[in-house]
C-alpha cells in the first residue's frame, strides 16, 4: 500500500499513456474505414440511375392553342338594323339596291380576265444604201411593238450589222444573202439572242393586263395595266401589279387590295 501511495501518479500516467497508445494504434484503421464509407456513399450516388421527372400536363395549353388556330368569328352588326342602318343606292336605271355584304366599291371589284402583253419584233424589208466608197450596202427595217406601253408602243428602225439601235438592241448577224437574208440575229438590251425572219417574228410576254368590273358604282375597265388609275366612287386606286392570277391595287393611303381572278371566267390567251 505504501508503494501505491508513493507512486499512484505514475500509475495513473502510465494508464493514460497506454490508452493514448491504443487510440493512436486504432486511428489509421478508423480513418480508412471512414474513407471507404465515403467512397461507397459517393459511388452509390453517382452510379444510381436518375429518376425522370413526371411529364408536365399541357392539356390546357394545347386547348388554348387550338382555340387560337380557330378563332371565333363575331358578327357584331348582326342581322338587325336598329343600330346598324343599311344604306341604299340608286342605279342609273332608277333601281334601288341595298348595300350589304361588300357589294359596292372596292369590295365589289372583280377581275374577269387577265390577258398577256407581248413584245413583238418583226423583220420588214431590206433597204439598199450606197456606202461611203460607192459600194452597195444594206440596212434592214425592223419593227418593235410593245403592247401596253404608255408611250411609243410601236417603233421601227433601219438597222446595220454591229450597230446598236435604241429600244431594240444590236443586229449581230445577217443569215443568208445580204440582199435577201433568211433571218436576222439580234441581241436584245437584256442580252437575249433571237432570230427574226419575215415569216416568223419574235414574240414574248412582257406583262399582263386585266379586265376589271364593278357593279356599284358601274365600272368596266378593259386591259388595266401597271400604272393605270381607276376611280371607284370618290376613291382613286392605282394598279400596282398584275400577274396571271391576281391584280394588286393601292389607294391614296397606300392600303393594298389583292383581287383574285374570277375562276368563273377563264384567263384569256395566256400562251
Amino acid at each position: 500500500m505504501e508503494f501505491l501511495k508513493k507512486h499512484y501518479e505514475k500509475l495513473i500516467l502510465s494508464i493514460v499513456l497506454l490508452g493514448l497508445a491504443v487510440v493512436a494504434a486504432t486511428l489509421p484503421m478508423k480513418v480508412n474505414s471512414e474513407k471507404q464509407r465515403e467512397e461507397d456513399r459517393k459511388n452509390s450516388l453517382i452510379g444510381a440511375k436518375p429518376v425522370p421527372f413526371p411529364p408536365v400536363d399541357l392539356a390546357t395549353n394545347q386547348a388554348v392553342l387550338e382555340k387560337v388556330k380557330k378563332p371565333i368569328r363575331f358578327d357584331i352588326a348582326g342581322k338587325h338594323n336598329l343600330f346598324n342602318p343599311v344604306p341604299w343606292v340608286e342605279r342609273p336605271n332608277g333601281e334601288l339596291v341595298k348595300i350589304q355584304g361588300g357589294n359596292m366599291g372596292i369590295s365589289a371589284l372583280k377581275v374577269t380576265a387577265i390577258n398577256p402583253l407581248n413584245m413583238r419584233i418583226s423583220f420588214d424589208e431590206v433597204i439598199p444604201v450606197t456606202g461611203a466608197n460607192g459600194t452597195n450596202e444594206y440596212k434592214y427595217q425592223v419593227t418593235v411593238i410593245r403592247e401596253g406601253a404608255t408611250s411609243n408602243p410601236k417603233s421601227g428602225r433601219a438597222m446595220s450589222v454591229g450597230l446598236p439601235a435604241a429600244g431594240i438592241g444590236t443586229l449581230k448577224e445577217v443569215q443568208g444573202p445580204p440582199d435577201n437574208p433568211a433571218a436576222l440575229a439580234l441581241e436584245l438590251p437584256d442580252r437575249t439572242r433571237v432570230n427574226v425572219s419575215k415569216e416568223k417574228p419574235y414574240s414574248r410576254i412582257i406583262g399582263y393586263a386585266a379586265d376589271l368590273v364593278c357593279d356599284l358604282p358601274p365600272i368596266n375597265k378593259k386591259n388595266a395595266k401597271v400604272g393605270d388609275r381607276i376611280q371607284i366612287g370618290a376613291d382613286i386606286y392605282a394598279v400596282n401589279s398584275v400577274d396571271t392570277n391576281s391584280v394588286v391595287l393601292r389607294d391614296s393611303r397606300q392600303k393594298q387590295y389583292i383581287k383574285e381572278l374570277n375562276t368563273n371566267n377563264p384567263v384569256a390567251n395566256l400562251q
